[in-house]
């Protein structure tokens, strides 16, 4: 969204708060959206360096916040290989 123009933006805005009243849904942003678009491939597995990129954030820890969780260090990459991290 934040490429958008203003126009664009209040346009895009008016069309999900529109559709989300049609089905029923009392309050929906585009926000919201996007944060259930990363919140969903989190819990598909995707990576969180993955989904930082998705969403065009530059510092991971932005993505953990947005997600509300930290990286997941035991179900990291090393665990296909046998590499544990140091405690």
């Amino acid at each position: 969204m934040g490429h958008c123009g203003g126009h664009d933006r209040q346009r895009l805005c008016h069309i999900v708060k529109e559709s989300a009243k049609r089905i029923g849904v009392a309050k929906l942003a585009p926000h919201d959206l996007r944060r259930t678009c990363a919140r969903l491939c989190h819990a598909s597995g995707g990576e969180l360096e993955q989904i930082q990129f998705l969403l065009g954030h530059v510092s991971v820890q932005t993505t953990e916040r947005y997600l509300g969780c930290k990286q997941r260090i035991r179900s990291a990459v090393n665990d296909r290989i046998g590499i544990e991290p140091n405690p």
